[in-house]
This record gives C-alpha cells, structure tokens and sequence, in this order.
C-alpha cells in the first residue's frame, strides 16, 4: 500500500472515535463543574428543597453550627478551621440563606428544627451532636435539643435570644392590628441592607454581601423577623421541662450594641439580666463574657469560641468515658472540680489547637460583673441586629 494514499475508516472506527470523543467531552465537563463548585459542602434534598451543609475534620460528637438571623454558614469558617483537626464540625444554611433554597413559611423554630433534623438524617451525620447557636439559633438549638434529647450532647449559646424577651419592657414590640398591612408593605420600612461586620474574614466579605443581598436572604430574614415572637412561644412550650442534664456553655458579648439613651442603657441591662437567667436551662451551665466583643462574638473573638466550643467537648467526653467505666465495671469514679482555664489549657495541649489562647477564657463568673460592665461602641450596624 502506498503511504500517500489516504486511509479510509469503516463506519465502525467513525461511530467508535464519536463516542470517544463523547465520553471525553462529558469527563471534562462533570470534573469541570466539580472544580467550579460555588460553595464548600453538600446540597441536601429534604424533601420540600436542599439545604447546604458544610462539614469539615474528623471526630465525635459532631459540633452543628445555627447562624443568627440574617447569617449563615461563611461566617463560622475561622472557627471551622480551627477545630477541624480533632473535631467534626457542620455549618448549615438554614432555607433561604447562603447557597440553601427557599423554604416553606412561615420560617418559625418549629419549622427551621424540623429541617434541620431531616438534613442530619439524609446527610446520614450520626448523633448525638453538640449544637451551637448563635442569636435567634439558640431558639433553634434548644428546641432540638428539647425535642431530641437523645441526639443532643451538649450545647454553646453565643449571645443567645433568650425566649422570654418579648415580654420585657425594654423588647415588648409594638402590637398591629391585623388589618394594618402598611408595615409589612412599606418599601421605607422593610428594605434590608446587609452590613459585613469589619471582623469578617477578608477573603470571604465579597461572596457573603453578594449571598446576604439576594431577594431571597432578605425576603427570608424579614419572615424571621416578623416570626420571632412565634417562635420565641414555640420555645419557651418545647422547653418546658427541668433542666438538660447535658453541660451548657453560655457566652455573652461584652460591648454595647444600643444607644447611650435611657433605652438603651436599659436594655443593655436588661440584655444581660436574660443572658444570667440563661444559666437555669442546665444543670451544667457555664456562662462566660466576652469582652472584646460585640453581638457577633464568633468573628469578634473567634479563638474565644472555639475555646469554649472545645472546653464543652472535652467536659462530655470526659463524663461518657465515666459513665462507660461505671457501666461496665461498677466503677464510681471521684467528682473532681477543673477550672475553666485550667480545663482550656488541657484542650490546647490534648488536641493541639493551633492559635487558640486559653487566657482568652473569662474566669470571671458573669453575675459579678452585671451592673459593673463598661460598654464600648460596637461595629454592629443597629438597623441590621440580628436578635
């Protein structure tokens, strides 16, 4: 055969280079899309719509991370990274913010609760699980908690909403009548800009404005909103009962969020008075301030949660390794007293935190700093609190 001759393919060869040349397209096509990813985590289907979840390290009980309202999941990847190297820590979306889909409505505690338990289940992440919670996610904590106490380990308040607080002075809201809808249709009044706290990681400020900005973050942080006392109720009937025997660390920001007014000297006050009652919802309650932070304590003092995050841990393994020792040998193991920062110290050193300090850790118990509390002008926008 001469060489200059060209060579002519059967119909075989041309159908067989085709589906090569297919198959080649759709490979680099899906391992494109796998690089381009525009979110860490999963997307869940829960049935009604997908929720986002992103979990990093390795490590039991598993932490699950609640945003306040307005917040989601880009908020708590200091922390995240912080404890991935010996815990397993998820922070969700809950609908309608970050890259999770809408949600039915109203969002109310019952609802968001509800969710959050079918997205641990279809994630097939195995309890029990130690919440934290953030403002209105503490309503959400406690409620699964309560709802589901033998998934639940221990808990972290972070400045939590407290469920009683609608029925102070200082936050009793202004009643409407029913017929009155020129609150809820007033563009003047119901326009919600985001605000980035200045503590936000640097390199994440950008995709959290464009993702706290859309229709449906704000359409969904107004329906919070206008919900909250329902779900403040929905708490307070859910946690009616003794206290959780479980350890509870409750944290409270040490800087002013409210005018200097009568007001809003008022309910500073009255803010730390609901944070101190907070300590009667566990037998095992620790409660410490935050002095160097605002309402957001997770991006003010990032190191100080993760801390605290890590002391509740080692606190419940400590008492699951006691209680399996008396179980199995009959063994009553003598109660002994570990201060705080002696405990956090013992985190550090046990599972190598890199920068974490334990003298970040307020030994002062919080009642005796209540009225003494000097308050400092914080960074938080007071059109886009997040209680």
């Amino acid at each position: 055969m001469n060489r200059d001759e060209p060579v002519i393919l059967g119909i075989k060869y041309i159908k067989l280079f085709v589906w090569l040349f297919i198959i080649s397209l759709l490979s680099i096509s899906t391992l494109t899309h796998a690089q381009d990813k525009p979110y860490p985590g999963d997307l869940v289907n829960i049935g009604t719509h997908r929720l986002h979840i992103n979990c990093v390290g390795n490590g039991s009980p598993t932490v699950i991370i609640d945003s306040g309202i307005g917040g989601f999941s880009l908020e708590w990847i200091t922390i995240q990274n912080n404890l991935a190297g010996s815990l397993k820590v998820c922070s969700y979306d809950r609908a309608g913010y970050g890259w999770s889909d809408s949600g039915p409505r109203p969002r109310t505690t019952d609802r968001i609760t509800y969710e959050l338990h079918s997205l641990l289940v279809e994630s097939k992440i195995p309890g029990p699980y130690v919440f934290v919670g953030h403002s209105f996610g503490g309503y959400n904590i406690r409620y699964f908690a309560s709802k589901y106490p033998d998934l639940t380990a221990g808990m972290v308040l972070v400045d939590s909403s407290h469920p009683d607080q609608f029925n102070t002075e200082e936050f009793k809201r202004i009643e409407r009548k029913q017929e009155d809808n020129s609150y809820k249709n007033s563009y003047k009044v119901r326009i919600i800009h985001p605000v980035i706290s200045e503590s936000y990681p640097s390199e994440n400020k950008r995709v959290a404005f464009r993702l706290m900005s859309t229709m449906k973050s704000r359409s969904t942080l107004l329906n919070e909103m206008d919900n909250m006392e329902i779900s403040a109720r929905q708490v307070r009937r859910q946690t009616n009962h003794p206290p959780y025997i479980f350890p509870v660390t409750i944290l409270t920001r040490g800087k002013r969020v409210w005018g200097y007014d009568d007001l809003g000297e008022r309910r500073e006050q009255q803010w730390l008075r609901l944070q101190n009652d907070l300590e009667n919802i566990s037998v095992q309650s620790r409660h410490y301030l935050a002095d160097k932070s605002g309402h957001i304590i997770h991006l003010d003092q990032p190191d100080f949660v993760s801390n605290n995050i890590i002391s509740t841990i080692m606190k419940i393994r400590s008492q699951f390794h006691d209680r399996n020792l008396t179980k199995k040998f009959g063994i009553q193991l003598s109660v002994s007293v570990i201060t705080p920062l002696y405990e956090g110290l013992q985190a550090l050193q046990l599972y190598k935190i890199d920068n974490l300090n334990a003298n970040s850790v307020t030994n002062t118990p919080l009642s005796q700093v209540l009225f003494n509390a000097k308050y400092t002008a914080s960074n938080l926008n007071p059109n886009y609190q997040t209680y």
